[in-house]
């Protein structure tokens, strides 16, 4: 019988979760010197949902929102200055996508579960930002038509909002899938047993 892989071995490495964290501040860093060069692609909330779910279970939920929270406060404190309101949205994205990411670690984790709830949350995470940003920027209507327009269209002058969604959602699913692929490779090199491609009551029904 096909085993689930768990991810509270005492023999668990660290060179996954390292790794993709030192990409996601490299990343961060880049941006905080404006060399953003695609915007909203970021590994943040891979790392946050996905890497939680197959990180050992000696590694806390909140380890990802509070490096993210200590990169800012070290590169770009006057962000945290200037918008709180928002970048409080931001890591409370984050810790909301790392807790279920452990609860998904305890429960069981698969690929497609792991995938499709990186997604969700990037989803989660546009939608909460948008908002914010229709709450906070005066250019917008207080309407449900402006709150529309936050999520859809944006203002006139910048790219519409949805090339954002787009953005997230293909660099989530990449950073998710790298991860979920590492851990495999991983699995594979020592022995171990794979991660079920669909949950165990998913995959007999």
């Amino acid at each position: 019988m096909e085993r689930i892989m768990t991810n509270d071995s005492p023999r668990g490495s660290f060179w996954l979760p390292v790794g993709l964290a030192v990409v996601a501040i490299l990343l961060r860093a880049a941006k905080a010197f404006d060399l953003d060069w695609l915007p909203n692609v970021s590994p943040w909330m891979a790392l946050a949902f996905a890497g939680t779910a197959l990180f050992p279970r000696r590694l806390s939920w909140w380890l990802i929102p509070g490096v993210m929270l200590g990169l800012d406060a070290l590169v770009q404190p006057g962000v945290l200055r200037a918008a709180p309101g928002t970048m409080l949205a931001v890591y409370g994205c984050l810790a909301v996508a790392a807790f279920f990411g452990g609860r998904l670690r305890r429960s069981g984790v698969s690929v497609l579960a792991v995938l499709l709830g990186t997604l969700a949350c990037s989803l989660l995470f546009y939608g909460v930002m948008n908002t914010v940003s229709w709450a906070s920027e005066p250019a917008y209507a207080r309407s449900l038509a402006g709150w529309w327009q936050a999520q859809t269209l944006g203002l006139p002058g910048y790219p519409p909002s949805w090339t954002f969604l787009r953005n997230a959602l293909l660099g989530d699913a990449a950073f998710a899938g790298l991860l979920v692929l590492a851990r495999q490779a991983e699995a594979l090199l020592r022995h171990l047993p794979l991660l079920q491609w669909a949950p165990r009551s998913a995959a007999t029904a």
